[in-house]
């Protein structure tokens, strides 16, 4: 219970923060070099990114049916999002909106040192175009 509060918190905190990682560190049109870390990738490949940043850091997304679980809905919900319909929303849209300036369907993508303040979840994204 407690590393799940600890996680709500630290999303709440990374939604607040979500567009000045946005906007840090701008690669090119190929997202950099590969010794940069960021790798291109479409709305898809960003939203299983976000999956698995949340099963790595033990929160179950999908039951054996595909739907959301409870303790998903409910993490979902404690931001605001209603459930876990609602963050996967702000995730493929909101979220992918802010980043991919130029509408390609693509973005670059970096995962960052995955530490106590830092979950698993967090990335850092840019427009795979930015300037």
């Amino acid at each position: 219970m407690v590393r799940i509060l600890v996680s709500i918190s630290l999303l709440a905190a990374a939604l607040l923060v979500a567009p000045l990682n946005v906007a840090a560190g701008s690669p090119n049109a190929a997202c950099a070099n590969a010794s940069s870390g960021f790798i291109r990738m479409d709305r898809d490949a960003w939203w299983a990114n976000t999956l698995e940043g949340f099963l790595n850091e033990g929160l179950d997304v999908y039951d054996q049916n595909g739907e959301f679980t409870a303790e998903f809905d409910a993490f979902a919900a404690s931001f605001g999002f209603g459930d876990g319909a609602g963050l996967e929303y702000f995730v493929r849209v909101t979220q992918w909106a802010a980043i991919d300036k130029n509408e390609n369907g693509f973005t670059c993508l970096k995962e960052r040192p995955d530490t106590r303040g830092n979950p698993d979840y967090f990335v850092t994204g840019v427009d795979d175009s930015a300037h």
